[in-house]
This record gives C-alpha cells, sequence and structure tokens, in this order.
C-alpha cells in the first residue's frame, strides 16, 4: 500500500508524493508523483483550511498573521521506526512586496510519540496535532480516490444514449 510523503496544493492540481515498499528491503521502494485535477471532498477543504492557525501556533506568531497566508505543502517525515513528524509549507501575501507571495515553512514537528528505542516527543499540543493529523487523513483519503464529484444526470444520459440507438434504427430502416 502506498505511503504518503507530501501534498502540494496548487491553483491548478493536487500532486501527491507517494513510495511503496514493493519488497522486503528499503532498496525496493518506489517513489511516485500523482498528479490529480479532481476537487477534493469539502472535509479536505476543510482540514486544510485550518492549517493556518497551525502554522502560526507553530511558528509563534499572531493569528492575524493568518491573514493572506495559504499553505501550500505538507511534507511528512518518518523514523526508520515510523514515527511521523511534519513541514508546513505555506505562501504569505506580505503588505511590503504585493507583486509575488513568498514562500515560509515551518520547522519539522513531531506529531507522534515516539516509537520504542527511539528518542523525541510530540512537539506540538493537542489540538494542533490532531488538525495536522486531520489534514493527512484527507489527504490519504483523496489519494486513495476519495474526491469530490459532480452528481451524475443519468436520465439525460439515458436519453442521448436512446437519441443515438433511434439514429442507428432510422439508418438501418433507410438502407433496407
Amino acid at each position: 500500500m502506498p505511503v504518503l510523503n507530501s501534498i502540494a496544493i496548487t491553483p491548478k492540481a493536487i500532486i501527491l508524493s507517494v513510495v511503496e515498499n514493493s519488497g522486503s528491503d528499503s532498496a525496493d521502494l518506489i517513489e511516485s508523483t500523482i498528479t490529480a485535477h479532481e476537487e477534493p471532498l469539502a472535509s479536505f477543504t476543510k482540514a486544510f483550511a485550518a492549517l493556518p492557525a497551525v502554522f502560526c501556533e507553530i511558528m509563534e506568531i499572531g493569528p492575524d498573521w493568518t491573514t493572506g497566508l495559504s499553505v501550500r505543502k505538507l511534507a511528512i517525515k518518518r523514523t526508520k521506526a515510523g514515527t511521523r513528524s511534519v513541514i508546513i509549507g505555506c505562501t504569505k501575501q506580505l503588505d511590503v512586496r504585493q507583486d509575488f507571495l513568498h514562500s515560509v515553512s515551518t520547522p519539522v514537528v513531531q506529531i507522534e510519540k515516539s516509537s520504542e528505542g527511539e528518542s523525541g516527543a510530540v512537539e506540538i499540543e493537542g489540538k494542533l496535532c490532531k488538525a495536522i493529523l486531520k489534514a493527512i487523513h484527507e489527504a490519504e483519503k483523496y489519494m486513495a480516490g476519495e474526491r469530490s464529484q459532480q452528481l451524475l444526470n443519468f436520465d439525460q444520459a439515458k436519453a442521448a444514449l436512446q437519441a443515438t440507438a433511434d439514429q442507428g434504427k432510422d439508418l438501418f430502416a433507410a438502407e433496407g
């Protein structure tokens, strides 16, 4: 099963970086990039909308800094035992320089308890961890194909198929 390494959100696509172990050796890792253009679920959008406030807490800056701040990337780092840490990458529109977006990111922050035999601890408070874990969960759902889809109008599609079939009947009747 593929494991999510990062998710990047651009205006045109969502780009997922995944890795899968095809064997028992770490040399058997297969890294892939998936570019998807489908709209995410509303829960995905909501989860990522919570991350600018998390960014500000991690960076120890005021909540007013969330204005003009957009999360563009969530990178997931893992220890050999699987303990996860993240980096939140954003763009920020600054008042001083409005002609382009400035890239800013958090340092690596551990979001899970260390596995046995590892050092380190969760580096941010519970509600911030929950927000990050929710965003990761939503990204994994997106990776698995759970995406927003427009409702299909089956009656309209059925009518179009029937019209095509009728044209075919008319064509054969005219030839006969």
